[in-house]
């Protein structure tokens, strides 16, 4: 009898879990001992709605898995070099953070890729709205990616940052030279600009405790010349307190946890997320530890996050006043690789990465 996987949602969480048990499966030579099922409900689970950037690791499994390359490029990719921060910092204007030995991730549509992991002869898809994962699928392990609301708010808890809402938009002519994503910061926050195939992505990150939402949308529309605002939502930022729940579901994206898109770490979070899952399913590592080690991996990279706005930037205003006066206490493990005392990552960074930003900036 095959061993079942269920992944409930086909947004970039359930698509990335997919893609990575099935590489994983076929590359280890035991792909006809199980069975990948994608539960999807189009109205109940939508697909992100603006382009998503990887790193060259995530761009190198959807390329893999599915055996694509970028001349056809059916997702809709650009190539991303890296992450330009715009009026961050105290020394300097623009700080580049390339990645390490200058790889290229991608920028890639959502919902391009969704309907190509959807249509893989591998999956089977099935068109079912899921309220109780546990009574309704037949399968050995569930991954519960249906999104952050449809989670049991008594599981999470809150984790600190200055961002609660996104203005998003499009612009549907592209500046060719554009291979990486743009941060800018603002008087009430920060935009991110991610270059797609046919048109760009704005989001316009913002307090609502802060600043009117008016008001944002009216420094969003006039700064960066757009003609319309798309949507409007509103976040928070959590982590659950554990990621399996019940005897059999592993929490997936949102509904694992929600840390505002500054580092563009998602998609690593979700790989990491698998492979702390297959540990504890298959190599029979004590759920406990699996659950330390991706929440670990989650509360680091709220302090990198939170880092970055410990610098400031050229704004003088109520948001970023707010934003440097929030608690940031790292643990010494955030030092000792920042310098290089411990060779190991932090987060999804190295000291690398720390070195980089320092350019910018100042010595921790």
């Amino acid at each position: 009898m095959k061993y079942k996987i269920a992944i409930i949602g086909a947004g970039n969480a359930g698509n990335i879990t997919a893609l990575h048990f099935y590489k994983h499966l076929r590359d280890s030579g035991n792909i006809d001992k199980f069975e990948i099922a994608i539960y999807h409900s189009p109205e109940y689970y939508p697909i992100e709605k603006v382009g998503q950037g990887t790193t060259l690791t995530v761009s190198e499994l959807i390329a893999d898995a599915l055996d694509i390359n970028w001349y056809n490029n059916p997702i809709g990719a650009t190539f991303k070099s890296g992450i330009l921060y715009e009026n961050w910092g105290k020394k300097q204007d623009k700080i580049f953070h390339p990645f390490l030995w200058n790889d290229m991730g991608v920028h890639f549509v959502p919902k391009k890729l969704s309907e190509l992991v959807l249509k893989f002869d591998f999956f089977n898809v099935i068109e079912q709205t899921i309220t109780d994962p546990e009574k309704e699928i037949d399968a050995n392990v569930i991954f519960d990616c249906r999104g952050r609301h449809n989670r049991d708010l008594k599981n999470y808890e809150n984790l600190i940052n200055p961002l609660n809402s996104v203005l998003l938009s499009k612009k549907f002519d592209r500046d060719y030279n554009l291979i990486y994503t743009r941060c800018v910061a603002t008087p009430n926050g920060w935009t991110f600009i991610i270059p797609n195939q046919d048109s760009v992505s704005y989001g316009y990150l913002f307090n609502n405790t802060i600043t009117k939402r008016q008001d944002a949308i009216d420094d969003f529309t006039t700064r960066f010349n757009l003609d319309y605002v798309t949507d409007t939502l509103t976040f928070s930022n959590y982590v659950a307190k554990d990621f399996r729940i019940g005897e059999r579901t592993i929490l997936q994206g949102n509904m694992y946890g929600f840390l505002e898109p500054l580092e563009a770490t998602s998609t690593g979070l979700y790989r990491s997320l698998c492979r702390c899952a297959w540990d504890g399913i298959f190599e029979k590592i004590p759920f406990e530890k699996c659950n330390q080690s991706i929440k670990r991996e989650m509360l680091e990279t709220q302090n990198i996050v939170l880092w970055h706005y410990q610098y400031g930037s050229k704004y003088d205003t109520a948001f970023w006043k707010f934003a440097k006066s929030l608690p940031f206490n790292p643990d010494q493990r955030f030092y000792d690789v920042a310098q290089g005392k411990l060779d190991k990552d932090y987060g999804q960074w190295r000291k690398w990465n720390f070195d980089n930003w320092r350019l910018g900036n100042e010595l921790v």
